[in-house]
């Protein structure tokens, strides 16, 4: 009972600094690592100087803790179908404690078992411009179904543009998927991409730090950008201006120590000027989606720990009835370019008119193949069939 009893106050107090947290008292996330949840919502005004706080922060910290009514909290949480997870519980995402402020709890909307299954597997953030060009939509695509279908999960921040399509090609290619809001897990913002935070919601996951109702400002999405950072075992940017939002998760990340990767764009183009500068700067390019999951698996490999991808379709399963689709995301497309292959090496572009399928069905079904060890490389850009 005493065990159960001290997890119910951890929780509350955990809640209480989520929900009062965003009002001006952020700063003290910074004590938790050392103090501890309790610690921190327990403290009295002298103990609080003495770590640092400022007297405003002390000031607000106690008059809204003074008003925080737990059983009100959790109401409104339960007629938004939200959860939260507090700092420290076994599926608050321990790589979150990297930040110096990491968040007191995530809100959550999703299926339950899918934060405790994206605890487990590698992620990627791939992030860019919400005024993506079809180049940067097709790219996107096509890096984020090879991670998806590699057993890696993708996180963005469910913006218009880059963040949407790589939401999007996760989930189509069957892979786990999360949204990391900057407002409330219940406030779908961009609004007309109701249709996107819906589909996430029930096959993916949403979290935020910030209680539901919150709405967002615009502090709230740098400020998120870190969160999208520390969840990622590195960092992708598909397309992006200099100015661009996205360049400040790159910021977040390599703060964190996490590999950034960049797909280049044509050199004259304003859009592509934050990745080619990355590049310049030392980012590692992003040429080829099956490579860079590649890539990804070894930078990351030491960070990652045991967390690993789901296994690989198996050449048995992708060999099977090639009428319907099988299992693990391998269709009849995947023995229309096997059997293409059958007369020797070909490029991707090379395959298109022997399959009849366009580019991007390629990319996604030669990315399947090469991660099941069914296809493999002969050169740049050139697949064969593995012996």
């Amino acid at each position: 009972m005493g065990a159960q009893s001290d997890g119910r106050m951890h929780y509350e107090a955990a809640l209480g600094l989520a929900y009062i947290g965003q009002t001006g008292c952020h700063s003290l996330l910074k004590l938790l690592a050392r103090e501890g949840v309790l610690g921190v919502w327990q403290a009295s005004a002298t103990k609080l100087r003495e770590w640092g706080a400022l007297p405003r922060v002390i000031s607000l910290f106690e008059s809204r803790r003074r008003a925080f009514q737990v059983e009100e909290v959790e109401a409104a949480m339960a007629c938004s179908n939200v959860r939260f997870v507090p700092y420290g519980a076994p599926d608050y995402p321990k790589e979150l404690n990297d930040l110096e402020l990491p968040p007191a709890g995530l809100f959550v909307r999703g299926p339950e078992e899918l934060l405790a299954r994206l605890s487990t597997l590698p992620r990627v953030a791939i992030v860019g411009t919400r005024r993506a060009t079809a180049y940067g939509k097709r790219a996107t695509e096509a890096f984020s179904t090879a991670f998806a279908t590699g057993g890696i999960a993708v996180v963005s921040g469910m913006a218009l543009g880059i963040d949407s399509r790589a939401h999007v090609a996760a989930m189509e290619a069957g892979g786990l998927t999360a949204a990391v809001l900057g407002c409330g897990p219940d406030v779908v913002y961009p609004p007309r991409n109701r249709w996107l935070y819906n589909r996430i919601a029930s096959v993916g996951v949403v979290v935020s730090e910030m209680p539901p109702g919150a709405g967002p400002a615009r502090w709230t999405f740098p400020h998120r950008n870190r969160i999208l950072a520390a969840l990622g075992d590195a960092v992708l940017v598909t397309e992006a201006p200099r100015a661009s939002g996205a360049l400040q998760t790159v910021s977040w990340g390599l703060s964190l120590g996490r590999p950034v990767f960049s797909v280049p764009g044509p050199v004259l183009s304003d859009n592509h000027r934050g990745c080619n500068t990355l590049l310049y700067d030392g980012a590692l390019p992003a040429v080829d989606p099956c490579v860079t999951v590649e890539d990804f698996l070894l930078q990351t490999r030491i960070q990652r720990q045991e967390r690993q991808p789901r296994s690989a379709p198996r050449l048995g399963e992708c060999q099977a009835d090639t009428q319907a689709t099988l299992g693990g995301g391998c269709s009849a497309h995947s023995e229309r370019v096997l059997g293409a292959l059958e007369t020797g090496p070909a490029s991707v572009d090379g395959l298109v008119g022997p399959t009849g399928l366009g580019v991007r069905e390629l990319t996604t079904v030669l990315a399947r193949l090469e991660l099941a060890g069914v296809v493999r490389r002969a050169g740049p850009g050139i697949f064969v069939r593995a012996p």
